[in-house]
């Protein structure tokens, strides 16, 4: 360990480090005496040292922290916090937020200067007095800026636009794709076209461009997407697949009509994305003993519910990638395929396509199935296949929408299935939402790796609703939301309340989420 910055020049630490010889040191002050430079300067022109190394050799002098920005993506929000210019003038660029303190590079992290010009237009635009320095090299700072200026909104025109539209939006792709995020969104408004990407299911501001670069963008998007570009009167749905970072990615692309143009929502499904088990979705021990036992049974229906994102597929794949594929017949239907599964028959249901829910139950039923997985139950025709096929001994697995389990009998009965044939061919319905965990990094606080919200990655909470033959009667009569409830309070059933409960007092998630979730 080398001493402080009070103690140690450049020199010495260049020396000290074997970074540099004696003899390289003598002919650099000689070139500095007859061409004043910098000594940094003087040793870069000679190539006696690589310029991230002698960064390295900085921050032992100045006791500054060394940052590599080849390995931080770049977030348009901090970058245009400043303009192009400023950054560019005082060699530097600002890159995260660490404990609510900005982040900022310099090639010179030691310039008085330099620093009070960054302060000074940090507090008057933005009011930011905390600002961490970091060294970094002025290539790496450059190349920072560079990429930076194909994104920020001030400096865009037409001509850029159409010339660099392929890499903005293979950028923003793969930055989606990068952090995890499920969907973005293309949002053209009056003046500015906001994109947003939808992370643990909180949409969040990734950009803003000049409405000038909508037309463009939109076309390459439909292209990619295979849609009409001539078109933008009537929603369209698209589909491409791309390689990122050695990962096969489907996109899922819809359009539709808006008064400031056409609105597009991409969704992302990584198809190489590790499967989940039940135990990392945050369901507890008896739950998990429960589901796995369920999944056995010969005949009868399973049904998730829950509203769109809570997380009802996932579960489902989770559930099935524990099941024993060898001696059971497992066939799906699902919109879309998410995750491909080892040994189970997947069939993609498309919209508009020539095969729905309810045929594709109809012909699996020719295919010799003991399990059968049905997306969604949305329509009468698919209920009634789904309880055929449970009635003539299949394990039906399905999800449906509803905002609990107590509410699936009714909502079954809603969709044309009778009361009476019902009861007794459900074995449990289970009621799910995602919640987002505190961040693990820094408890909460913020940081960089949750960008400052304090809460990373999801977790389930559940209910399951095991149905006997009180339920089953409380079914034939009409199945009413209102006396299942009362039964299973009164009979000990862990309510999704419980489950979030438990979840507080265990430090996973907060107060503030459990509200904005379950209200």
């Amino acid at each position: 360990m080398l001493p402080s910055s009070s103690h140690l020049s450049l020199k010495d630490v260049l020396i000290q480090q074997e970074l540099l010889t004696s003899d390289q040191l003598n002919v650099a002050l000689e070139e500095q005496r007859r061409h004043p430079k910098m000594l940094e300067e003087v040793l870069l022109d000679l190539k006696f040292i690589s310029p991230s190394a002698l960064q390295n050799a900085l921050s032992l002098v100045t006791g500054l922290p060394v940052v590599d920005l080849k390995n931080i993506i770049l977030d348009s929000k901090i970058f245009n916090l400043l303009s192009l210019d400023v950054w560019r003038e005082c060699q530097a660029v600002a890159f995260g937020w660490r404990e609510n303190v900005l982040c900022i590079a310099m090639v010179d992290p030691e310039n008085i200067l330099l620093i009070d010009r960054l302060r000074q237009h940090l507090y008057e635009t933005h009011k930011i007095t905390q600002i961490q320095l970091y060294h970094a090299d002025s290539q790496a700072i450059e190349s920072y800026i560079n990429q930076g200026d194909e994104f920020c909104p001030s400096y865009f025109s037409i001509e850029k636009a159409d010339d660099s539209i392929v890499k903005l939006v293979d950028s923003i792709l793969t930055h989606a794709v990068n952090i995890g995020a499920s969907d973005i969104h293309f949002q053209p408004e009056e003046q500015v076209v906001r994109i947003r990407y939808r992370l643990d299911g909180i949409l969040r501001t990734l950009q803003t461009l000049h409405k000038t670069m909508w037309p463009t963008l939109s076309v390459r998007l439909k292209v990619m997407g295979g849609m009409d570009i001539s078109e933008a009167r009537r929603p369209q749905n698209g589909r491409f697949t791309r390689q990122i970072a050695g990962h096969e990615v489907d996109f899922r692309i819809s359009s539709h009509p808006t008064i400031h143009g056409e609105n597009i929502v991409t969704r992302l499904l990584d198809k190489d994305k590790s499967l989940l088990s039940l135990e990392d979705l945050g369901f507890v021990s008896d739950q998990i003993e429960y589901l796995k036992k369920v999944s056995e049974f010969p005949q009868g229906m399973i049904i998730v519910s829950g509203p769109t994102g809570s997380g009802k597929t996932t579960t489902l794949y989770a559930l099935f990638s524990q099941m024993n594929s060898e001696i059971r017949n497992i066939m799906t239907l699902e919109e879309p395929v998410e995750y491909q599964l080892q040994g189970i028959r997947q069939t993609e249901i498309k919209e508009g396509g020539v095969v729905s829910f309810s045929d594709g139950v109809r012909s699996i039923l020719r295919q010799d199935p003991d399990v059968i997985f049905i997306g969604e139950i949305r329509d009468e025709a698919t209920a009634k296949m789904a309880l055929r096929s449970a009635m003539t001994g299949h394990l039906v697995i399905a999800t449906l929408h509803t905002s609990d389990s107590f509410g699936v009998p009714s909502r079954l009965i809603d969709l044309g299935l009778h009361p009476n044939l019902l009861a007794g061919h459900i074995i449990c319905s289970v009621s799910q939402r995602l919640i987002r965990k505190i961040c693990f990094e820094c408890q909460g606080s913020g940081c960089l790796k949750c960008d400052q919200s304090g809460l990373k990655g999801r977790i389930v909470l559940s209910e399951i609703l095991s149905f006997n033959e009180d339920i089953d009667e409380i079914v034939a009569k009409g199945g009413n939301r209102t006396e299942l409830k009362q039964y299973a309070r009164q009979h000990g059933y862990k309510t999704i309340n419980d489950d979030a409960e438990l979840k507080l007092l265990s430090g996973v998630i907060s107060q503030a989420e459990i509200k904005r979730v379950l209200g």
